[in-house]
């Protein structure tokens, strides 16, 4: 549950033989222990089948302890340590995340929800709107109308994306 610090009990699944079936399995497992345990009741350690067809997971087995799935190290990989400078290092390389852009985008240019995330939706849409907004000194939200709206009509109808645009930043600025 949100905030407990350490895991829960664990359930394995099987049968995944695809990323989308993965995914599929994932949701469908947060859902039926969210459910689960806020009807009262307790997740079992147990193995999992997947079944793509019904888009659910059963109980295949059981599993009383955690020595049933003869956990051991694999003796052919070498331990992992990643230092904290690395990872501070990492973190401080990131690009600004989706997320993060969106927020920011409702606040600085006070856009509303949807605009931001529709213009959020890709990297290079972003960028774009953002270099139109400092090149134009044009309100935000008009830039935004007329990236969300007749640009992108004229991308969908030439089934272009962004980055493929025939009209510059430039262009659209001016």
């Amino acid at each position: 549950p949100q905030g407990q610090k350490e895991f829960g009990t664990r359930a394995e699944l099987k049968n995944l033989n695809s990323f989308r079936f993965v995914e599929r399995a994932i949701n469908f497992e947060i859902e039926r222990q969210i459910d689960l345990l806020e009807s009262g009741g307790t997740v079992r350690q147990e193995t999992r089948l997947y079944d793509a067809d019904k888009n659910e997971t059963r109980p295949m087995r059981s599993k009383e302890e955690a020595n049933d799935y003869r956990y051991f190290p694999d003796p052919d990989l070498l331990p992992l340590v990643i230092e904290s400078d690395f990872l501070e290092q990492v973190k401080a390389e990131l690009p600004e995340l989706p997320d993060d852009k969106k927020q920011r985008f409702i606040q600085q240019y006070g856009l509303s929800l949807y605009d931001a995330s529709v213009l959020t939706s890709s990297r290079e849409l972003a960028d774009y709107f953002e270099e139109i907004v400092k090149l134009s000194n044009s309100e935000a939200k008009l830039c935004a109308n007329w990236v969300m709206g007749d640009l992108a009509a004229l991308l969908n109808k030439n089934n272009l994306e962004i980055t493929d645009s025939k009209v510059s930043v430039i262009q659209l600025a001016a």
